[in-house]
């Protein structure tokens, strides 16, 4: 196993691994690297379904939901992302991650690790960035720090009720369907301290969040705007341009992403991910 820094933001490249046949040492290797660079990229790994499960699963246990779309039939766990039209119809998620968001906080247990492995890709286009939280915070003046020191942000699902976020158009004519699940909002400390590094991160994202607990919006949205723009600043972020066969994994407590989409027809994108379930943020 060799494993190289991809960025000075953030990220690793492991290659002469396969994740479907690993050891403990080679699992205790992996993991150490995950807390060091935030986001693995595992290059030229052939997974099918229940590798990919079970390599998920060491990490912890991997969310699922009955009303979620676009899931691999008999595999639950495994949601499809896919530009691939057959019949008039998608296979998957076209525009998955199309605003800056850390995966799932809008639940009381957020996302803390997702696996997401490509098994076509388009000659251009399909790009996915991530920014570094871990060092957002770091970078914040020592006033900024002192002023959302004990700040809890509010994070709702339903895309409807973001004016940062817009209906998917894959789902505009089924918004009541795909938004109006019942998930209740959750309140997130704004500052996360990580569960296994302790290291502090704004854990936000105009995705998710949508205003502060306790604060009037004229004085919560000019400063969720300020921290939103810090976030995203170029030297904390690294876009990965995918090749088929790459495994990526990434630690949502301190990371950011987005999906860049601009595919080039007739090019496809279509992978299969997997989220873990982490601890309830502090």
């Amino acid at each position: 196993m060799h494993i190289t820094r991809l960025s000075d933001a953030l990220g690793a490249e492991v290659t002469g691994v396969d994740v479907s046949d690993i050891d403990d040492a080679e699992f205790a290797e992996i993991h150490a690297a995950f807390l060091d660079y935030q986001l693995l990229v595992f290059r030229d790994q052939t997974l099918d379904p229940e590798p990919h499960i079970e390599f998920s699963e060491r990490f912890g246990p991997i969310e699922t939901r009955p009303d979620r779309p676009f899931t691999l039939p008999g595999y639950p766990e495994v949601s499809v992302l896919s530009n691939r039209i057959v019949d008039g119809e998608p296979v998957g998620v076209i525009s998955a991650g199309d605003f800056w968001h850390t995966d799932l906080s809008f639940g009381e247990i957020p996302c803390r690790a997702t696996f997401l492995h490509a098994l076509e890709v388009a000659e251009e286009g399909g790009d996915t960035e991530w920014s570094n939280i871990y060092t957002a915070y770091d970078t914040l003046s020592d006033d900024m720090k002192e002023r959302i020191a004990d700040l809890r942000c509010i994070h709702v699902f339903d895309r409807r009720r973001n004016r940062r976020a817009q209906v998917d158009k894959q789902f505009a004519d089924k918004a009541d369907e795909v938004y109006g699940v019942p998930v209740q909002d959750a309140v997130h400390p704004m500052v996360r301290h990580h569960p296994e590094t302790g290291r502090k991160s704004l854990y936000i994202s105009p995705r998710f969040v949508v205003g502060i607990e306790g604060m009037d919006d004229d004085e919560a949205q000019p400063l969720l705007d300020e921290l939103f723009a810090h976030q995203i600043r170029p030297e904390f972020r690294y876009r990965h341009r995918w090749r088929q066969g790459d495994l990526l994994m990434w630690d949502n407590p301190c990371l950011i992403h987005i999906g860049r989409g601009n595919i080039k027809p007739p090019g496809i994108r279509h992978m299969h991910r997997t989220m873990v379930l982490g601890d309830r943020p502090h």
